[in-house]
C-alpha cells in the first residue's frame, strides 16, 4: 500500500476507534483517602466504561446517594438483585455502602481506570485488591 494510503487507513482507524469509545471514556480526580492504596488523593485518572456490568471486585462510579452532583469511585463489594454494595478500600477512612446502604445497579457504572498523575505511579489501576479474586474490571 502507498504511504499516502497508509496514513488515510491509519487516520479512519483512529477515528473509528475514537468514535466507538465517545461516552465511555471519562477523567477523575480523586478527592479522598476512601481508596488508599490503590487511589491516593490527587491521583488523575483516565477511565473507561466496558460495556460490562459491575463486577465483585471491580472499581465502578456511582453517584453519591447524598449529593448526586457528586461522583464516587469504589470498589464492587457484593451485587444483589438490583441492588450494588459500594467499599473504600480503606474502610476507616470511606463513607460508602455501610454508611449510605447498597445502590442502584442501574446508577453504577464499572470502570477501568489508567492513572498518569504523578508520573511517578502512573499505569493501569489494580481492579482487584490484593489477595482478592480478579472478578472485576480488567
Amino acid at each position: 500500500m502507498p504511504p499516502r494510503q497508509t496514513r488515510r487507513v491509519l487516520l479512519l482507524g483512529i477515528v473509528a476507534a475514537l468514535t466507538a469509545l465517545r461516552g465511555r471514556l471519562g477523567h477523575v480526580v480523586v478527592a479522598g483517602s476512601s481508596m488508599r492504596p490503590t487511589l491516593e488523593p490527587g491521583d488523575r485518572l483516565v477511565t473507561l466504561r466496558p460495556p460490562w456490568g459491575p463486577r465483585v471486585g471491580g472499581l465502578a462510579l456511582a453517584p453519591d446517594p447524598r449529593r448526586a452532583e457528586r461522583m464516587l469511585i469504589k470498589r464492587v463489594h457484593a451485587l444483589g438483585g438490583d441492588l450494588v454494595e459500594l467499599r473504600g478500600d480503606a474502610p476507616a477512612h470511606s463513607t460508602d455502602s455501610r454508611t449510605f446502604g447498597a445502590v442502584p445497579v442501574r446508577t453504577v457504572e464499572p470502570c477501568v481506570a489508567f492513572r498518569y498523575h504523578p508520573i511517578a505511579r502512573a499505569g493501569p489501576v489494580s481492579s482487584a485488591r490484593a489477595g482478592a479474586a480478579r472478578r472485576g474490571c480488567r
